[in-house]
């Protein structure tokens, strides 16, 4: 009986789970992407989507099928409230030469590293929020953003894709007067 090879990289929940060490650590040297987890590299949404775009990785379901990227993309959108725009917001960051990561805890989309810096070594200098250029803000919400970003001593990037899923960013910041 031929035995079935394990897949090294699976989609679970809302990440993907890299347990090949030898692509985990290129992945994670070369472009920092993910956090080390038990020995394996976690992957967020956007990462793994952004690799698998770029032909640097395969990804497959826990059935052992190799996700293609349509598909990839179809399964995080029923995962992760507003992942496209999301998805455009990183991958345009990513290709500029920033390193965004997930900044939920700061109730934002992404935290995002100026060109160069190494999390860990250094602090990210903004917290984005991701928007569709017809979502409207309460004024209230941008309240809370501003001072969030301040307290954590960041400044506030908001992050805004347009129809032709084109991105701009605004950044927000404190003026005393």
């Amino acid at each position: 009986m031929k035995k079935v090879k394990k897949p090294q990289t699976l989609f679970v929940g809302s990440k993907v789970i890299v347990s090949d060490q030898a692509l985990a650590s290129t992945l994670f040297n070369k472009g920092n992407f993910g956090t080390f987890v038990d020995g394996n590299l976690v992957l967020s949404i956007e990462e793994a989507v952004y690799l698998n775009q770029k032909k640097e990785l395969k990804i497959y379901d826990t059935d052992g099928k190799e996700l293609k990227f349509n598909e990839l993309i179809n399964l995080a959108k029923k995962r992760q409230k507003r992942f496209w725009i999301r998805y455009l917001v990183f991958s345009d960051l990513k290709n500029n030469g920033y390193l965004p990561k997930t900044a939920f805890k700061y109730g934002g989309d992404f935290r995002v590293y100026n060109k160069g810096s190494i999390p860990g070594k250094e602090h990210a200098e903004w917290i984005l929020y991701c928007s569709d250029e017809h979502e409207s803000l309460p004024l209230l919400n941008f309240s809370a953003m501003n001072r969030v970003a301040h307290s954590v001593r960041k400044k506030l990037l908001m992050g805004v894709v347009d129809d032709e899923e084109s991105v701009t960013y605004y950044e927000v910041n404190w003026v005393r007067m």
